[in-house]
C-alpha cells in the first residue's frame, strides 16, 4: 500500500480494509491482497488485481494524512466498514476504533445519516449501536457478538472484583452476569505472550498466577459459575453454548 498509493490519483484515499490497517483496526481472517481506495471520480466500483476503487464522495473533513498516506478518517472508515462488512467483522473493528478513542458512535452515525440510501445501512446502524469501547481485544469483541447470537443476556464488561484487607487489589473479568453469578474469560494467546500481562514473568508463571486468580474469583460468594473460552471455541458457537450452560448461564 505504501508503494502503490503515491502512484494513484491525488483525489483518492485509502479506505475500507486498507484504512482499517492504517488506523490499527483488526480484521477477522486474512488481510486482502488488494489496496482499497475511495475515488470520488468513479460512479461504480472498479477492481483490478492490485486496487479496488470504491465509488463515493470524499469530503475534505473525511480524509486525513496518516504516516504520509492519504486515508479516510476513522469515522468515515468505521462507516465504510459497517456498510460493507458482516456484523461480526464490523463490530470487531468498530470496538477497537472506539476503544482507542479514534472516533465515537455519534460521529459514525452522522456519516451513515449522510447516506440515507446506502446499501447495507440498516445492518451498519445495528453494528454501530452494538459497538463499545469496553472490549479490550478483538477476541472479546467477537465473543460479544457470538454471545448475542446465542441469545445470552447482555453481560457487564470488564467487571472489577476488589479483594485484600482494604480492598486494595482488583481482579477484572471480561464478562459478568450478576443475575446468574456467571463469569466468562476470553483467553487470547497474546495475553500470555507480551504486553502488560507479562510484567517480567515467564509464561509458566503467568499460568500459575492466573490459576490462583481464577480460584480467588471462583471463591467469591456472588460467583456461581466460571467459564473460559478461546478463539477456536468462539468460532464454533455450539461449543461455547455448552460451556456457558455448564457454568449456569441460560441462553435463548
Amino acid at each position: 500500500m505504501v508503494a502503490l498509493l503515491p502512484k494513484l490519483s491525488s483525489r483518492v484515499a485509502a479506505s475500507h480494509a486498507s484504512a482499517a490497517a492504517v488506523w490499527g483496526a483488526p480484521i477477522l481472517g486474512d488481510w486482502p491482497d488488494r489496496v482499497h481506495v475511495v475515488d470520488p471520480a468513479r460512479r461504480t466500483t472498479q477492481s483490478t488485481p492490485t486496487v479496488v476503487r470504491h465509488a463515493g464522495l470524499l469530503l475534505p473533513q473525511e480524509a486525513r494524512e496518516e504516516s504520509g498516506l492519504p486515508v479516510t478518517s476513522p469515522a468515515r472508515t468505521a462507516a465504510d466498514l459497517a456498510l460493507s462488512w458482516t456484523f461480526r467483522e464490523a463490530v470487531v473493528a468498530l470496538d477497537q476504533l472506539l476503544r482507542r478513542r479514534l472516533t465515537t458512535r455519534e460521529e459514525v452515525g452522522r456519516f451513515l445519516d449522510a447516506r440515507p440510501t446506502a446499501r447495507g445501512r440498516t445492518g451498519a446502524r445495528r453494528a454501530v449501536a452494538f459497538a463499545t469501547s469496553a472490549a479490550e481485544s478483538p477476541g472479546e469483541s467477537l465473543t460479544r457478538v457470538v454471545l448475542h447470537e446465542l441469545g445470552a443476556p447482555p453481560p457487564v464488561l470488564q467487571k472489577s472484583f476488589r479483594w485484600g484487607d482494604r480492598g486494595q487489589f482488583v481482579d477484572v473479568v471480561d464478562f459478568w452476569w450478576p443475575r446468574f453469578g456467571v463469569v466468562l474469560e476470553f483467553d487470547g494467546r497474546i495475553k500470555y505472550a507480551k504486553g502488560r500481562w507479562r510484567k517480567g514473568r515467564s509464561p509458566e508463571q503467568i499460568v500459575v498466577d492466573e490459576k490462583i486468580r481464577e480460584d480467588r474469583i471462583r471463591n467469591r460468594p456472588e460467583v456461581v459459575g466460571f467459564a473460559r473460552t478461546v478463539w477456536d471455541e468462539v468460532m464454533h458457537p455450539p461449543r461455547l453454548a455448552m460451556n456457558l450452560r455448564a457454568a449456569g448461564l441460560p441462553l435463548g
